[in-house]
């Protein structure tokens, strides 16, 4: 499973978000607003406009590595889970001219590195404006290494 920010590659599409909480799911067909497992809408391609993600960000390149570690220790003093999940960010649709804002999950505590985020709103546009590349998400890796260009070009 590959991971970049708020990009996770998961079973023939591109999550955006925590697939294990609020994220959507791109595929090549339609964008997918889920809750874990459980769907909470589908969207044509054909009808979303827009993309953009809400989500704290840090110039701190390892953001994820930070939480992890201080979470860990917590955890270890406390001797049991301390019940610190990340807050959810947002995600705004435009679909048919309209704002759609639903919740997005985040991975870890803190927030993404501001390249990975640049580069994550780059390939929306991009898959939103080019619908003969959405092919592309049946190769999920792939579009994730994309996506890291994208944010060093953007760096």
């Amino acid at each position: 499973m590959k991971r970049y920010g708020p990009l996770i590659a998961v079973s023939e599409a591109l999550a955006v978000g925590d697939p294990g909480r609020n994220h959507l799911r791109l595929t090549q067909d339609a964008v997918l607003l889920r809750e874990g497992a459980e769907s909470r809408g589908i969207l044509s391609w054909a009808s979303v406009d827009e993309i953009a993600l809400d989500v704290p960000t840090t110039r701190f390149r390892l953001p994820g590595l930070v939480g992890t570690v201080v979470l860990g220790a917590l955890t270890a003093v406390a001797l049991s889970d301390i019940g610190i999940d990340p807050d959810d960010g947002a995600v705004t649709l435009t679909v048919d001219g309209e704002p759609l804002t639903v919740p997005l999950s985040r991975h870890h505590v803190g927030g993404y590195w501001a390249p990975t985020v640049a580069g994550a709103h780059s390939l929306l546009a991009y898959l939103i404006e080019n619908p003969e590349q959405r092919a592309l998400l049946a190769h999920p890796e792939q579009l994730i290494d994309v996506a890291a260009q994208l944010a060093r070009g953007a760096a």
